[in-house]
């Protein structure tokens, strides 16, 4: 499974609820896709590419969308 975060030219989230998120993507040939993550893997992944964000930060960026 690709890494929303790294593998991606942009990507931009909404959370659904408090345990999942849409995550769309736009790759460098401007393809988009959307994915359906759990929070919790949607932070292990944000966390590969901003590994200085503590987990109450990423959860809170979460919860607003970005």
């Amino acid at each position: 499974m690709p890494n929303v975060f790294t593998d991606y030219a942009e990507t931009h989230w909404v959370p659904i609820n408090e345990d999942m998120v849409t995550v769309q993507t736009v790759d460098a040939t401007g393809q988009r896709e959307n994915h359906v993550l759990s929070v919790a893997d949607a932070l292990a992944q944000f966390k590969v590419k901003y590994p200085f964000v503590d987990d109450a930060q990423a959860a809170e960026l979460f919860a607003r969308g970005g």
